[in-house]
């Protein structure tokens, strides 16, 4: 058993929200600071702290994970007194990177802030590609009146930035302080107005958010922002590594226990915690790994957080107790809700304003519950199983990716057992087919589909589309079907949603799986080894076996935290009809459809899913532009 004393080392690691002013407007930047903090308190409600320049101005708010004395306190200056810093997130590595490179340094403290800070003052951006962890970073260079700005690899902490009337620039963790007084109002991008609307596709465009005039700063990059510039250029210093394909190494033993070793060190890196540790465990094979390794290998109680909806089709309560047999007297808490009603009414207008955006399904209001249940245990930190499907090529598409590839290499063996178990259907056949001898043509056939689904959206919200924003990517290598998991379809909403329902409970989520170095290893290995007998993720299967059920292990389904949507719109059907009553941007025939669809003893599941992005979609309206 690894110790906990092993781990904690009196490290100060901070949760918080962060906000900064570039600029020359000192009222603005009064008013900004003020905003930011009420905005943001959530995210850190233990203390809060502004440093005021010239022409800049940062806040943080601090969510104490580790420690409670002041030298972790932010902003934070440099011991030369050049820089200042905010930052949001955690630097597992960071003693690590005190030794190798300020061994003869004499550090106030044992926060990663200040490592950070110090580190900057001896090798700039540099320090960047040394960094394990996830971070968005505010750094004030004062005598040269400029600011750094980076996030971390996958995004995993969010920062978003707007220009202020071509005189400055702002940037938060959140968006909300973002739509200041001082500001134009905020307008809807009416392309993922559409894309979410037509397909359930959000957060996938890049830098664009569901406001026109608010930014995301790209995962993976850094840049630096002046005062009196009207625009700023962000330069990546990480990517998703390229999948070998021609040179990869086979999956074996050696590569098996490398593989094994990276996950079990990364769950492990991030339970640095003075408080007791949870995780949300679903039954499926991330989470119920997450849970075995922290069983075997981690000395302290374990808060284990659920949402089940026992009795519906979907439901996964068998799988979750199995991993609670199988860990049975190994320190788990568990604290378990009942999903099988989530008023829409009651939770959607709050959390839309968590989320900030619209949002999926009824899903995210159970997950946030999690979150609250986390804190009213008293609990800081939560280990969740997000990005195991993305890194390990977990979803539909993605399996579908790999069949082509083991038809070009001639495998038409495994890809006949892989079709089998799969059991995928005729469409998903020579949909696969077509992948391997024809990839544009279905890549185009598949943007004609998604347009079809446009038809029953208002001509006016059509009109503002811009397809420029959109990319959809030809499934003819694995790169392009990891990279849109990664980018665009998958990973972003997850870690959006995660963040947001975390914070607003001040509750910290970490995702052991985005250790850049767990990619980096898998992209060295065949990738073929991601779909076995049926069995997507059979890498990940296979290195952590130890650690799951066989239950678990042998599943071939995906739930996740299922809410029973389609009960929850029929029970509340004549609010939900109100709502759809509004609405301007649905062709009428179509409203009046989904206005006669509640009527009906059932309300079928694709149905159900059209109608509350409809009502998400008209609530987030009203929140926010109207």
């Amino acid at each position: 058993m690894r110790k906990l004393s092993e781990l904690v080392l009196s490290l100060w690691l901070i949760m918080c929200g962060i906000s900064g002013y570039i600029g020359t407007d000192g009222g603005f930047a009064t008013s900004f600071a003020k905003n930011s903090i009420d905005f943001l308190w959530h995210r850190g409600p233990d203390s809060n702290g502004t440093a005021r320049f010239d022409k800049a101005l940062l806040t943080h708010t601090r969510l104490r994970i580790l420690e409670i004395g002041p030298l972790g306190a932010q902003p934070m200056y440099s011991r030369c007194g050049r820089y200042c810093i905010v930052f949001n997130g955690e630097i597992y590595n960071h003693l690590e990177l005190r030794k190798r490179y300020l061994p003869d340094f004499s550090f106030k403290g044992h926060s990663d802030t200040e490592t950070i800070i110090e580190l900057f003052s001896l090798m700039g951006e540099h320090m960047l590609k040394e960094m394990v962890g996830m971070w968005a970073i505010l750094i004030w260079d004062n005598p040269n009146e400029k600011m750094f700005v980076s996030r971390d690899r996958y995004g995993q902490k969010p920062l978003y930035f707007r220009s202020i009337d071509g005189t400055g620039w702002v940037f938060a963790s959140e968006m909300k302080p973002l739509m200041c007084a001082e500001a134009s109002r905020v307008t809807a991008n009416q392309t993922a107005a559409v894309e979410y609307l037509a397909l359930g596709n959000y957060s996938h465009l890049g830098q664009h958010t569901f406001f026109n005039e608010i930014k995301h700063f790209p995962q993976g990059h850094y840049g630096w922002v002046k005062p009196n510039e009207l625009s700023f250029s962000a330069v990546e210093y990480w990517s998703l590594p390229r999948i070998s394909t021609n040179n990869s190494i086979p999956f074996n033993a050696d590569t098996r226990h490398q593989l094994k070793s990276l996950i079990v060190d990364s769950v492990l890196s991030q339970t640095l915690s003075d408080v007791p540790i949870g995780i949300t465990l679903s039954g499926g094979i991330d989470s119920s790994i997450i849970a075995g390794v922290l069983a075997m290998h981690y000395d302290a109680p374990i808060q284990v957080f659920s949402a089940q909806a026992k009795g519906e089709i979907r439901d996964e309560s068998h799988y979750f107790q199995a991993v609670l047999n199988k860990w049975k007297g190994r320190g788990f808490e568990v604290h378990l809700n009942e999903m099988r009603h989530i008023s829409i009414e009651g939770v959607l207008e709050t959390y839309l304003g968590i989320q900030e955006e619209p949002f999926g399904d009824t899903s995210i209001v159970a997950h946030g519950s999690l979150m609250e249940a986390a804190a009213n245990a008293n609990i800081k930190v939560i280990l969740g199983g997000q990005g195991g499907d993305e890194v390990f090529f977990g979803y539909n598409n993605m399996a579908l990716a790999i069949l082509p590839q083991q038809l070009r290499k001639g495998k038409f063996s495994d890809y006949r057992k892989n079709i089998s178990e799969l059991k995928l259907g005729s469409k998903y056949t020579l949909r696969s087919l077509l992948q391997a001898v024809a990839p544009g043509i279905e890549h185009s056939m598949r943007v004609k589909s998604r347009h079809s689904r446009r038809a029953v959206l208002a001509d006016s919200l059509l009109a503002g589309v811009d397809e420029s924003l959109i990319r959809t990517y030809v499934y003819d290598s694995l790169d392009n079907v990891w990279q849109e998991a990664i980018y665009g379809s998958h990973l972003p909403h997850l870690e959006h949603y995660d963040d947001r329902n975390g914070m607003a409970f001040s509750v910290e989520g970490r995702m052991p799986f985005l250790d850049h170095r767990i990619a980096e290893f898998v992209a060295k290995i065949d990738p073929l080894q991601h779909l076995i007998g049926g069995m997507r993720k059979f890498m990940m299967r296979e290195a952590c076996r130890e650690y799951l059920p066989e239950e678990v292990y042998q599943r071939t389904d995906k739930i996740g935290f299922h809410t029973p949507l389609a009960a929850s719109i029929k029970k509340e059907s004549q609010w939900v009809a109100s709502v759809l009553e509004e609405i301007s941007f649905l062709k009428p025939a179509y409203k009046a459809d989904l206005i006669n669809t509640l009527q009906a003893s059932s309300i079928p599941v694709q149905k159900a899913i059209e109608i509350w992005r409809c009502i998400s979609y008209q609530m987030w309206m009203r929140r926010f532009i109207l």
